[in-house]
């Protein structure tokens, strides 16, 4: 199965535009799959985007894309042709290796004031590398290692870094306040790695695609002109605009999933909120709102990401690979069980914390007093912005009267 091509987008996906067409001439005049080169380019567009700009709902458009193949067979050659094709993305940060999670939130920050103990913004926006995966999965590996789960709350542009008892070693960068677009290379039995054990609540934030093609032709095409950049010094935009019709079949997809009438399939999770990621991402290249063109285009990317995470798979099952039980699936579904309901414990535990410091108090306090009642351990897991949110959501705490950032418990 490995001497096989792993599924890909049709020719008419990329007939839908002249960019389109700019970037399936791209890849194969470098000899390398144009799905592994749009993949590069839409995390390259991601990069490009001011973080202010969101989503319905605040959504981020930060992205993750894993290119899959064995060594040699264009993964690096597809990031160079979409660095190549769209070469000005408005920030330094631009293919920089990815290491430690603590490394990834210092690159957005600079060093500490010395009374307020903030980090000031210095790079807004970052585009990360890992030509090998392997690599990633190593680091992840090491004891305390805050990579994967750095990653994760990076793709949904949440809260990164911590605070240190020394305040001229905080690197905490504010959820929003950044951008964050990854591109991962994987050998297909780093792959199946990615797909099972510790580290099975990742792949759902990931578009795969593969570096492979069938139809590359015997003479390369000569490479196209440059896409104009898509990045901007400032933007008066802070959300995207979306089409009527996509809000519908996106809330319409929720209700059904609400209401169990979709088969659940674990891994598939995140699976619309990358389908509208890409979406968006499509619509800012090609300088349009999110049109329902955009929402379908979207769809059959996200479907043939999933073809090549299905075939990987079926690959790690195959091969039997010691780190790949063959329930890989049922093992997934379990494992993501299990993490999800950890994180739910840690949340309601750092919500008991938040009413606590607040009831304490006696008074209106800030968001500052109410993170450091918080265990740090618990922060590595879940956003503590996003634990805020809940208590509010849930009314164990309001807003003081007349403020917009002091918080009070209310009473039982």
């Amino acid at each position: 199965m490995t001497d096989q091509h792993f599924p890909h987008l049709s020719r008419s996906f990329y007939e839908q535009s002249d960019i389109l067409q700019s970037i399936r001439t791209a890849g194969f005049s470098r000899i390398t799959s144009p799905d592994a080169v749009l993949a590069c380019l839409l995390c390259r567009v991601s990069a490009s985007i001011p973080p202010g700009v969101t989503l319905p709902n605040g959504g981020t458009l930060d992205f993750i894309a894993a290119l899959v193949g064995v060594s040699g067979s264009g993964k690096s050659v597809a990031f160079r042709a979409a660095k190549e094709l769209l070469p000005d993305i408005g920030t330094v940060v631009d293919g920089w290796g990815i290491g430690s999670g603590q490394g990834i939130a210092q690159t957005f920050v600079g060093k500490p004031d010395a009374e307020t103990g903030l980090c000031p913004i210095v790079q807004p926006c970052a585009l990360f590398v890992a030509d090998e995966g392997e690599q990633v999965l190593k680091v992840a590996k090491q004891e305390g290692s805050l990579t994967m789960s750095t990653i994760r709350t990076a793709w949904s542009g949440g809260a990164l870094g911590q605070t240190n008892a020394a305040t001229e070693r905080n690197r905490n960068v504010p959820a929003g306040s950044y951008r964050f677009a990854l591109t991962v290379g994987f050998q297909p039995i780093f792959a199946t790695q990615l797909l099972t054990g510790v580290y099975a609540g990742d792949p759902q934030r990931f578009l795969f695609v593969g570096v492979t093609h069938p139809d590359q032709p015997d003479q390369p095409p000569p490479f196209p002109k440059p896409l104009m950049a898509v990045w901007q010094p400032s933007t008066s935009v802070t959300e995207l605009t979306v089409d009527p019709e996509v809000t519908r079949q996106i809330t319409a997809l929720r209700t059904r999933r609400q209401r169990l009438e979709i088969p659940s399939d674990p891994l598939d999770s995140h699976r619309h909120l990358v389908q509208l990621k890409a979406a968006g991402l499509l619509s800012w290249l090609h300088n349009e709102d999110v049109t329902i063109q955009w929402w379908n285009a979207a769809a059959e990317l996200v479907e043939a990401s999933k073809q090549v995470r299905d075939r990987l798979c079926d690959m790690a099952i195959t091969a039997e690979q010691s780190v790949v039980a063959a329930d890989v699936q049922r093992s997934v579904a379990r494992t993501i069980g299990v993490d999800q309901e950890r994180e739910r414990a840690i949340k309601a535990s750092m919500i008991r914390s938040i009413v606590n410091a607040a009831k304490n108090a006696g008074r209106p306090v800030n968001r500052s007093i109410l993170q450091q009642s918080t265990a740090s351990k618990h922060r590595d897991v879940v956003a503590f912005d996003d634990v805020l949110a809940e208590a509010l959501r849930q009314g164990v705490i309001v807003l003081a009267n007349g403020t917009t950032e002091l918080y009070v418990a209310l009473p039982n």
